[in-house]
């Protein structure tokens, strides 16, 4: 009895994703060093684009050959595809230093030791990594996590740990941070979470004014409302600047879906609220502005600064200046940003201006890092509490040798070479300018509204020898279904311009998104504003030569 019960439920589940179009599948490339490439077989290439099953097995035919499958890509049968599907920003995943370092850890340690962090598998090679990181971030210390989504669990855990919490969450934030922030109001029963409009400060204000019990009359001294502008400055994200604010739905204390562009299902769930915690520094948490929330409630603000299906920025001036107000916890997941932007490539955040108003930086070393694993860069006080209240961190073995070695190696490489952030922001530029959409970063959302669109195009793509994956939900709203562009420092000007031409081929319409339209209007008027303020400091200093 029981076991049909579940056959039939497995059975429509499948029924129902394979009908809306929704069912994904599999498909194995065979594996070459390079991170704009990969080789597949000709019958496997077919059946992705009609939407059929992988016929080829390459690791069995190749079972008595080489490790080095890719030596057969001379074969008639094997087609090359140009990736703009993977996270690999640098291309460093298959640089010859980063390489080395994985290969020569792995022959002489092994993997390391396989125990929790926190047990036995932490060694010299993993802190050597974390205080890299830290110093990365301009923080105290840093703490390693098997994988990103490790890392946010982790951290929204640990610090709605004993409740009385209030999350405040962007609609459009990662699937890691969703379901931390989820988990967190289920397993904390005076927790709260509220969710509110992509990038609308203005909302997040009210919000913690109006449900969070704001009493500003409370307040011993009062400071000004911030401001509320579209996005950032691109032109910003590959160089530091000294710190400004940002709008969609209410969702708060009620039926609510918490939508993501990172990649989940956001079933609907009721919110509980809670927070107040204070500022931090370099070496900790200060003590509470004077308070304005008399159940003495800590907050708690979670986004991604680069958000990872639109490839807009949070407005972390904005955020910066709420918090100063507010007293409330800042986390930013600088997943996508980290080593893209900044002088140094420390994040958004760095880029912005507002590095030390961030309390918590989140990060990964499997996109721009080429590697593999994540990260929380902070005081050396919550350090310690994520390591001992942090599930994901205290239940999970540590970082293999050869991945610690690879990210150390990759850090280095984009600190030398820091041409790969200027040559990727080049490829932004000329891809929006080619194709006519926003292109504020290297993830570049082409949308086409509905699923069979979308799948179309992407199929005409991989015909053509370009893999642009399409997008559907639950990994976005239903009707925004797009065509992500992903575009890496392995990429060269040639490869972007072919895939710009093919994309005009498919024929389809892109959808404007208007949010994306207004930042990049944003963006445009600061840099004309940035220029004539250059041009007018050049003049002025010509005058007296």
């Amino acid at each position: 009895m029981s076991e049909s019960l579940w056959s039939s439920w497995l059975n429509d589940s499948l029924g129902s994703l394979r009908t809306r179009n929704l069912l994904r599948s599999q498909r194995p490339t065979l594996p070459t060093l390079s991170s704009s490439e990969a080789s597949i077989h000709q019958r496997d290439l077919q059946a992705w684009v009609t939407g059929l099953e992988s016929v080829v097995k390459p690791y069995q035919e190749h079972a008595n050959h080489t490790p080095n499958i890719v030596l057969d890509s001379g074969c008639s049968e094997i087609r090359s595809l140009k990736l703009f599907s993977l996270n690999d920003y640098l291309g460093l995943a298959s640089h010859p230093e980063v390489c080395k370092a994985a290969a020569e850890a792995a022959l002489k340690l092994g993997m390391g030791p396989r125990s929790s962090a926190i047990v036995g598998g932490t060694t010299g090679m993993h802190r050597e990594l974390e205080e890299a990181l830290a110093n990365l971030k301009g923080t105290q210390d840093c703490l390693l996590f098997p994988t990103g989504f490790a890392a946010n669990m982790a951290v929204i855990m640990s610090l709605c740990d004993g409740g009385n919490v209030d999350i405040f969450s962007d609609e459009l934030n990662h699937a890691s941070i969703v379901d931390g922030a989820r988990l967190a109001v289920r397993s904390g029963g005076t927790n709260r979470l509220h969710v509110y409009r992509h990038n609308d400060m203005a909302h997040l204000e009210e919000m913690i004014r109006e449900g969070c019990g704001y009493d500003p009359t409370l307040l011993t001294q009062s400071q000004p409302p911030s401001s509320s502008v579209c996005g950032c400055d691109p032109s910003l994200l590959t160089q530091s600047q000294p710190p400004s604010s940002s709008v969609t739905l209410h969702h708060s204390s009620q039926e609510t879906s918490h939508g993501n562009s990172g990649n989940n299902s956001h079933e609907r769930m009721r919110y509980e609220g809670t927070p107040t915690l204070s500022n931090s520094t370099a070496h900790g948490i200060q003590s509470q502005r004077p308070s304005a929330w008399p159940g003495r409630r800590r907050m708690l603000v979670v986004t991604d600064s680069l958000f990872s299906m639109d490839g807009d920025f949070a407005d972390l001036r904005a955020l910066a200046s709420l918090r100063q107000q507010y007293g409330f916890l800042l986390v930013v997941d600088e997943a996508h940003a980290t080593l893209v932007c900044g002088d140094r490539g420390g994040g958004a955040a760095e880029a912005m201006g507002v590095s030390d108003q961030v309390d918590v930086h989140v990060g990964t070393l499997s996109k721009a890092f080429g590697a593999l694993g994540g990260f929380a860069a902070c005081s050396r006080d919550l350090k310690s509490l994520f390591m001992n209240r942090g599930r994901s961190y205290i239940y999970s073995t540590a970082l293999p040798l050869p991945v610690v070695a690879a990210a150390l190696a990759a850090l280095k490489v984009s600190s030398r070479e820091s041409w790969r952030r200027a040559h990727v922001w080049n490829l932004v530029d000329r891809l929006g300018s080619l194709l006519g959409v926003p292109a504020l970063s290297p993830v570049v959302p082409i949308v086409l509204g509905g699923e069979e669109a979308v799948l179309e195009a992407s199929g005409k793509l991989l015909a053509n020898g370009f893999h642009v994956p399409a997008i559907r939900p639950p990994t976005v709203p239903a009707g925004t279904c797009r065509l992500r562009v992903s575009l890496s420092a392995a990429h060269s000007m040639k490869d972007v311009e072919g895939l710009a031409e093919a994309v005009k081929q498919c024929g389809f319409q892109p959808v404007r998104m208007e949010f994306l339209e207004k930042q990049v209007q944003h963006n445009v008027a600061a840099a004309k504003a940035k220029a004539a303020e250059q041009y007018s400091l050049f003049s002025m200093h010509g005058s007296r030569l």
